[in-house]
C-alpha cells in the first residue's frame, strides 16, 4: 500500500510542480545541503477499527458469495514542504491539495478514499541585533497531513440449496 500512497502523493505534487527527485523521506534534521523546495514525508502508524459490515452480495449459479468487510483501516501521511519562497508555498500547497486524487482503487479492488488536511504553516523565528532584522536563509515549511481510509475485506462463499424435493404423507 506503501507504494500506491507514494504514487497518488508524487502524482499530485508532480501536477503542481515539484519532480519526483524532490519527494523524499524524512530527515532527521533540516539539512541545508538539501536543495528546496521539496516534500519531505512521513508514514504515521495505522488505525485499525473492527466494523464487520456487509458489502455486496452476489448469487451466480447457485454459489452465493458476500463481501464483508472486516476493518477499516485509517493511514495518516505527514508531507512536509519545504520552501525558500513564501509565495510559491501558498501556490504549490493550494494546488497540490487540488490535484490530490478522491481515491485510488487498491490491488484487491477496494476504494481507498484519500483527503489532504493542511496542518501548519511554519517561519523561522527572526534574528534580531536592534532593530534590524538579519536573514541568513529564507526558510519557509508547511505541513500537509494526507489520510489515506481503506478496508481490509473477505469474500464468504456458501452453496445455495438448488432443488428440494417436498414428500407428503397422509394418514
Amino acid at each position: 500500500m506503501r507504494d500506491a500512497f507514494l504514487e497518488a502523493i508524487s502524482y499530485a505534487a508532480n501536477k503542481a510542480g515539484l519532480p519526483d527527485d524532490k519527494i523524499i523521506d524524512i530527515v532527521k534534521k533540516d539539512n541545508l545541503t538539501i536543495a528546496r523546495p521539496r516534500i519531505e514525508l512521513q508514514f504515521l502508524p495505522e488505525k485499525l477499527t473492527r466494523t464487520g459490515r456487509k458489502l455486496a452480495i452476489d448469487i451466480n449459479e447457485g454459489i452465493q458469495s458476500r463481501k464483508r468487510e472486516l476493518y477499516q483501516v485509517e493511514q495518516d501521511v505527514a508531507a512536509n514542504v519545504l520552501a525558500e519562497d513564501e509565495n510559491w508555498l501558498e501556490d504549490f500547497c493550494y494546488a497540490f491539495l487540488a490535484e490530490l486524487p478522491r481515491g485510488i482503487d487498491d490491488k484487491r479492488g477496494n476504494f481507498v478514499k484519500i483527503t489532504g488536511h493542511k496542518a501548519t504553516f511554519a517561519r523561522p523565528r527572526d534574528t534580531r541585533v536592534g532593530e534590524s532584522v538579519i536573514k541568513v536563509f529564507n526558510k519557509v515549511n508547511e505541513l500537509i497531513l494526507v489520510t489515506f481510509l481503506w478496508r481490509i475485506t473477505a469474500i464468504e462463499v456458501e452453496e445455495l440449496i438448488r432443488s428440494h424435493n417436498l414428500q407428503l404423507h397422509y394418514k
